[in-house]
């Protein structure tokens, strides 16, 4: 099975994990990869998961999350606008996706006035 996602660290808070969509599929097919992976890692805490190329540069782009261990409270699944987070953290995200060309270019789903914004780093 090919990776939907990639789990990359992140130095910040309150967030050490992202969580990048790097396909189409919904974050439900993949979330127990996600938790398994999390779990070998022994980690605890609040999770981002950017769902650019699932949802596109819309509200539901970033969803955070608690992963307690062993899986995610199902509870704690929160939309955030772009807004909502801090500075440091769109860059990173921005970073990953204007790095990964072939991602953006196997979109469907975004316009390639979005894809060219994404290469900027403009959201």
């Amino acid at each position: 099975m090919k990776n939907q996602y990639q789990l990359s660290a992140f130095n910040g808070e309150p967030y050490k994990y992202v969580s990048f969509s790097v396909d189409y599929s919904r974050p439900e097919e993949y979330l127990s990869d996600v938790a398994k992976e999390l779990a070998r890692k022994k980690f605890e805490g609040y999770v981002l998961f950017d769902l650019l190329l699932c949802n596109g540069l819309n509200s539901q782009r970033y969803v955070k999350s608690y992963f307690n261990g062993n899986t995610f409270q199902q509870d704690s699944f929160i939309a955030l606008s772009d807004k909502e987070l801090d500075e440091s953290v769109k860059q990173f995200t921005f970073k990953f996706y204007s790095s990964k060309n072939e991602l953006l270019e196997n979109s469907n789903l975004l316009s390639r006035a979005q894809k060219f914004l994404v290469r900027k780093g403009f959201q």
